[in-house]
């Protein structure tokens, strides 16, 4: 009995005490800057008899694309297992890296945080259909046939600076089914010298759809001025359609240098490293832009999802 009733006396005292001042605050999205007004790109025109569009690609010759001399590549800088986890960049929740976006904040339906992203199209929404690494919600770039539906930032690399890594996850719903009278040239992100992405010069991730109807990976370098446009392409690389890849990128601007990863495998074939032929690298991007382009014009509509995002200074992978 004087075991109940000190116990007694114990939950009494508890409950006049009171609980904790207040529940713990959830975790709050780290909100970017207002994204300053971009002129919006004209749309690409299709492929007449015989011209080509104004961004279509000049393709450089076989011997022009591939660098035979490209030095021993870099050992991969991995972020240490350590690694103290960093301020989300917005539109998701736990990030470790210098930026992260798995539009698992937005709802279906809504734009990408505007406070983060500018998108050249309106038809760009988060969705609830799919996304990667079981998550809820992803980037749904719908039916396209032509033109830029890309979502851009800018404040992260302002903080990386001139070399930085990245890392996107995309699937393929559709792609163009009949063959090209030339080509299917197609981006899935780029890095952009200036606020215009249709002047200035911009390194590209996509690739060609060409006359054997196989949809193969191309690091693409677009000057928008002499010496023009050139590249490196690998055509083994071959996509697939329904399923979700994983991309990762390396630029270093100042060592004229691009890297490529799919799936986590580096690809040494598209390691572009110059100046090669009067193609320097700029000194500084201000765009980064994820999503999806077609230059030429296809018959049948591209449509994709895109998620996952995130940018560091280090390799990301693709956990």
């Amino acid at each position: 009995m004087k075991v109940w009733a000190v116990l007694g006396l114990a939950m009494i005292a508890g409950c006049s005490a009171g609980g904790p001042e207040g529940a713990p605050q959830s975790p709050q999205d780290a909100a970017g800057g207002d994204a300053p007004p971009i002129r919006m790109p004209p749309e690409p025109t299709p492929e007449a008899s015989g011209s080509v569009p104004l961004d279509s690609p000049v393709e450089a010759s076989d011997e022009a694309a591939v660098i035979s001399d490209a030095p021993a590549q870099p050992p991969d800088a991995s972020p240490p297992p350590d690694a103290s986890p960093r301020v989300d960049g917005g539109g998701s929740l736990g990030c470790k890296f210098a930026f992260c976006e798995s539009f698992e904040t937005q709802a279906a339906g809504a734009p990408p945080d505007p406070a983060i992203w500018t998108r050249t199209s309106p038809d760009l929404v988060v969705d609830g259909t799919r996304a990667a690494h079981g998550g809820n919600r992803s980037l749904h770039v719908p039916p396209m046939k032509q033109g830029s539906h890309y979502i851009r930032e800018k404040a992260t690399l302002a903080t990386l600076g001139t070399t930085f890594y990245g890392r996107v996850f995309f699937w393929i719903e559709k792609e163009p089914a009949e063959r090209p009278a030339t080509l299917y040239h197609w981006t899935l992100l780029e890095a952009e010298e200036l606020d215009d992405f249709n002047m200035g010069k911009v390194l590209r991730l996509g690739g060609h759809i060409e006359g054997d109807g196989t949809n193969w990976l191309r690091f693409n370098f677009q000057t928008h001025m002499n010496p023009g446009e050139t590249g490196l392409s690998d055509k083994k690389a071959v996509l697939s359609i329904g399923r979700w890849y994983c991309a990762e990128f390396y630029n270093s601007l100042p060592d004229n240098e691009a890297r490529f990863w799919l799936d986590g495998v580096e690809d040494p074939t598209l390691h572009w490293k110059g100046p090669m032929g009067g193609y320097t690298f700029p000194t500084m991007l201000s765009w980064m832009s994820f999503g999806w382009a077609e230059y030429q014009a296809s018959v049948t509509p591209w449509e994709v999802w895109i998620d996952e995002i995130a940018m560091d200074q280090n390799r990301v992978g693709c956990d």
